[in-house]
């Protein structure tokens, strides 16, 4: 299950950087014609991770699919979280 959790944050950290491959792709299979936004291309490359790391979970035998979804989840908002704990922890440029 851990593993499983893993997989998904690695998913959801990952589908940013797979935007322009899924692009890449897509255009590939005729769909150059359909323009989609940057949103749904986003969702779209989340949802190619998130598959492929459900194939692996399989692959591994872990089929909690609530793990993957969970660590997906955190993958995806855990930069965002990290930027703001360290901006709390950075000491302020105003003088009191």
């Amino acid at each position: 299950m851990l593993a499983t959790f893993i997989l998904g944050i690695l998913a959801g950290a990952l589908a940013p950087r797979a935007v322009p491959h899924v692009k890449r792709a897509l255009e590939g299979i005729a769909l150059a014609d359909v323009p989609l936004t940057e949103d749904e291309l986003r969702q779209v490359s989340f949802a190619a991770t998130l598959v492929a790391a459900a194939v692996l979970a399989l692959i591994f035998g872990s089929d909690s699919m609530l793990a993957l979804t969970v660590g997906a989840a955190a993958g995806v908002f855990a930069p965002r979280l990290i930027d703001r704990l360290q901006a709390r922890s950075r000491p302020s440029d105003e003088e009191d």
